[in-house]
């Protein structure tokens, strides 16, 4: 009967979570970066008045519905599953040798 490491299960939960909130927080400070660095050229911009959009679009809407929501929860656990079955696999070899 294989025992769970409870040591090791917070280690892959907080790993994970730390990974996720490090992947969201460079998106925030990738899409601040082209914000603040964006200049448009307003000479292409006004070569042709057909052209011209009525409204600005910014960000992208998700609905965020069951499935949406379902599908993050499974990537999550199954990711801090796998970094749990590496770590667990680690320890045992290194124990071995």
């Amino acid at each position: 009967m294989m025992r769970i490491n409870k040591r090791l299960c917070v280690e892959s939960l907080l790993v994970t979570l730390f990974m996720t909130l490090g992947i969201i927080g460079w998106n925030i400070a990738q899409g601040m970066l082209l914000t603040a660095s964006y200049k448009p050229d307003l000479s292409v911009a006004y070569s042709s008045s057909t052209n011209l959009q009525s409204q600005v679009a910014f960000g992208a809407v998700v609905q965020w519905d069951f499935a949406l929501i379902l599908f993050w929860a499974a990537g999550f656990i199954l990711f801090a599953a796998a970094y749990y079955g590496v770590r667990s696999g680690l320890q045992h070899w290194r124990k071995r040798t």
